[in-house]
């Protein structure tokens, strides 16, 4: 007879990879951009906080461009 331990598979998990956020080199301030968008995503206005929505997408442009934000391209 088989354990319910047993019958358990154990599945690898991928290393959490790196920040792919300025991949296409867009961002003059890729840094800057990723403190904006961590704390907006982590907010509850505009969706549930650690969610991302369409509203915060909206706030992060806004704000990364009035703290002197640009983009290349």
């Amino acid at each position: 007879m088989i354990t319910r331990a047993q019958t358990k598979m154990t599945t690898k998990r991928k290393p959490k990879s790196k920040s792919k956020v300025n991949e296409a080199g867009n961002y003059t301030k890729p840094g800057m951009r990723k403190g904006l968008f961590n704390r907006i995503k982590a907010g509850s206005k505009g969706g549930k906080p650690g969610q991302w929505s369409a509203r915060k997408a909206q706030m992060l442009a806004k704000q990364y461009k009035s703290k002197g934000g640009g983009y290349k391209s």
